[in-house]
């Protein structure tokens, strides 16, 4: 029975076409929705003013306002929680060199960045009241940043890729 399943789930996260669709998915999504608002939204706003930049300043203020909630009622031990499990997959990969392990740590450290990000700009958000073209340009600078950590999430998973391959002596190019 162990066998039957072991057959159907393959643990092997890097040489699974599925973990890089996941990946790149992820990361496509995570880029094109910033606190909420999608991408496009910013651009309508940008260009066509008015009903669309005043949509686009309820959507980001209301999920800035529940990010802020959520940080004042329980933020100090969401965030240590979050710091203490993000540690112990870091060390468990470090540790037991787990291509699984290794794969779920390339993935959620930085995703983990990225949300981090999001909250520290939704407070911004909700202390100054950003608005209009100065909301606008700080939603496109946080996407901008969290193209860049899902850049280094893709080169991290990677490196990490040729370790496990490296280490698993699959590969000699020598």
């Amino acid at each position: 029975m162990l066998s039957l399943i072991s057959e159907f789930l393959d643990f092997s996260t890097f040489f699974s076409v599925w973990y890089w669709v996941f990946l790149a998915l992820a990361w496509s999504s995570r880029t094109h929705w910033t606190l909420g608002a999608p991408f496009d939204s910013v651009v309508r706003a940008e260009k066509r003013g008015g009903r669309w930049e005043d949509d686009l300043d309820a959507i980001v203020h209301a999920m800035a306002a529940r990010f802020a909630m959520f940080m004042q009622h329980g933020g100090p031990w969401v965030v240590g929680i979050a710091m203490f499990l993000l540690a112990g997959l870091v060390t468990a990969s470090v540790v037991t060199q787990n291509e699984m392990v290794r794969g779920i740590t390339a993935f959620a450290v930085p995703m983990m960045i990225a949300e981090f990000g999001d909250i520290r700009l939704a407070l911004r958000i909700e202390r100054t009241g950003l608005r209009g073209y100065d909301l606008r340009r700080a939603l496109v600078w946080r996407r901008f940043l969290n193209q860049v950590t899902g850049l280094f999430s893709l080169i991290l998973a990677a490196t990490l890729a040729v370790i496990t391959l490296v280490q698993a002596q699959q590969f000699a190019p020598w």
